[in-house]
């Protein structure tokens, strides 16, 4: 019973994800972001220019958090946020190519951290890992699943 209660996936899942954060946190950490600011600097790159409504609809965030979020970010000059010509109450956010840029330096060391996490896994293995992270979290959290989400994921 007790050897059940130690491998549980939930509880198994919750400390994985801890070392996960901790080494994600410092590669993201090096590049001087958080890992929710690689979150939306990821989603800009992914969706082009976004409402900041939605982004933080989309991130899962308050409005207020998705603002101390994006100031360090448009200070550096990674994104831009603009009034919507069409809607002046509404604000745009687009990646800017300082941004695209170090985007990609903090996902190549993003991708380095996953590679020793999940060293232990082939790619088939990597691959289904992935895919069913992507069912658990459409079914958490329906409203920032991934349009990479299963069904869909052989698309993507």
């Amino acid at each position: 019973m007790l050897e059940a209660h130690r491998t549980s996936a939930g509880l198994l899942l919750a400390l994985l994800g801890q070392a996960a954060m901790r080494r994600l946190r410092d590669a993201h950490t090096a590049h001087h972001l958080s890992p929710r600011q690689f979150q939306l600097l990821g989603l800009l790159h992914d969706q082009g220019t976004t409402g900041q409504q939605e982004l933080g609809q989309v991130m899962g965030v308050d409005p207020s958090v998705l603002v101390t979020l994006l100031n360090p970010l448009e200070a550096d000059g990674y994104v831009s946020r603009q009034r919507d010509p069409a809607d002046r109450r509404r604000h745009v956010v687009a990646l800017s190519p300082a941004g695209a840029t170090h985007l990609a330096a903090a996902a190549h060391a993003q991708r380095a951290a996953e590679d020793e996490l999940f060293s232990g896994l082939d790619q088939a293995q990597r691959e289904q890992l992935r895919q069913l992270l992507l069912t658990l979290q459409a079914s958490v959290h329906p409203s920032q699943a991934s349009p990479c989400s299963p069904p869909a994921a052989d698309q993507c």
